[in-house]
Parts: structure tokens; C-alpha cells; sequence
């Protein structure tokens, strides 16, 4: 008897971890496709997976023990999360495998579907209403002779700015010995767009110094 016990739920285990994984799979692709991080998106969703069917393995085991649940309350208390989470939207991903995990493990299986596909639905939603990649702030700076590039308002370097980038935020204007900095904020959607405008920026003003950083993606 304890041995046919302890096989159904062996079985039964294992059943939810193999949905566990198909799913955080899927979350994982979810995640790279639509999140709006760019930068680490393939990196950070390595451990969607992981992090479900560790949960599902918790919860699986410490429901049928009201003892291993409070040594569990115990060992969790000692653990400390160092690590920095950017942006809330990985937060709420990393909720997301938990969630299917504690699911999965309280043998809740349509539950752990039904979420997902109701998260699928909303945000593959939300990205079709968006219309693709959202815009992405860039910091453009732009380095040169001041009497040159950046002489007024109507100086080379300005107009090539207004012309080229459309609507921008100067950040800060300094000038130093002839030598001028400006730093203005554009937004641009994705990779090509960033790209054209820098190599048009480079063609307009020759003689400058350019170079560009993502505000999205300072910590």
C-alpha cells in the first residue's frame, strides 16, 4: 500500500512538472517576444523554467505536511535576493512562473492554463494595440567647434537636431574653450530607426563627435 502510495504521487509530481516546464517554455517565449526589454530578454528568461518546477517541487511536497511547510516558513526566512530587478515588467514574470508552479503543485492544473492564457491573451493584445516595438529614448550627444556646429539656434548642429530627429529635449548645452557639448533626448522605435538617424546625423555634421546611449536601459 505505501509503496502504491508513494508511486501516484510520484507520478502525479511528475505530470505537473512536465506541464510546469511546457508552460514556462511558452512563458519564456511570451516573454522574449513581447517584453520590452531588449537588452537581456533571452538571459533573464533562462530561469523561467527552473523557477517553475522548483515551485512546483515546494508546493508538492510541503502539501501533504503541515511540519516541512513551517520548517520551509523557517529556511525561506534566512535566504536574502540580492539581486536588482530594472524593470517591474520582470517582476511580474518572475510572479508568473511562481504562480503556475503553486498551481501546478496544489494539483491545480486548468487553473495554471487558464492563467496563462489569459495573460497570452492581454499581452499579445497590448502589443498589436501598440503597434510593434514601443519607442525607445535615446540620449544623442553631439561634440564639436563651437563656432562651427553650435553658433546660435539656427547653427548647424541645431538644425541638423530639429530636421533630422523631430521632436527632441536639449538635457544640457555646455561650451568650453571652442569646444561645444550638446546633450538632447529623441525617441526612436527600435533598431533601424536609431540606426539612420545617427549615420544622417554623422553625414549633416562633419567634424562632430557622436555618440548615443539608450535611457531604458541605465540601471
Amino acid at each position: 500500500m505505501a509503496t502504491e502510495f508513494i508511486t501516484e504521487e510520484m507520478v502525479r509530481l511528475a505530470k505537473a512538472l512536465v506541464v510546469g516546464g511546457l508552460l514556462a517554455v511558452y512563458v519564456r517565449w511570451l516573454y522574449v517576444r513581447c517584453s520590452s526589454t531588449v537588452s537581456n530578454a533571452d538571459a533573464f528568461s533562462r530561469i523561467f523554467p527552473l523557477l517553475t518546477l522548483v515551485t512546483i517541487c515546494v508546493i508538492g511536497v510541503v502539501k501533504t505536511s503541515l511540519a516541512l511547510s513551517l520548517g520551509l516558513v523557517g529556511a525561506l526566512s534566512i535566504v536574502r535576493f540580492r539581486a536588482a530587478i530594472k524593470d517591474p515588467e520582470d517582476l511580474v514574470y518572475l510572479f508568473l512562473c511562481i504562480a503556475i508552479g503553486l498551481a501546478l503543485g496544489a494539483e491545480k492544473v486548468v487553473a495554471a492554463v487558464v492563467l496563462v492564457f489569459v495573460v497570452s491573451v492581454f499581452v499579445l493584445g497590448t502589443r498589436f494595440l501598440r503597434g510593434g516595438p514601443r519607442h525607445r529614448n535615446l540620449l544623442l550627444t553631439l561634440r564639436g567647434d563651437a563656432a562651427r556646429h553650435f553658433d546660435g539656434p539656427e547653427s548647424a548642429a541645431f538644425q541638423a537636431v530639429r530636421d533630422l530627429a523631430g521632436e527632441a529635449t536639449i538635457q544640457r548645452f555646455d561650451v568650453d574653450e571652442g569646444q561645444a557639448v550638446l546633450r538632447v533626448v529623441v525617441r526612436r522605435k527600435g533598431l533601424d530607426e536609431s540606426a539612420a538617424l545617427i549615420a544622417d546625423l554623422r553625414r549633416r555634421l562633419d567634424g562632430c563627435q557622436l555618440s548615443y546611449v539608450d535611457m531604458d536601459m541605465i540601471l
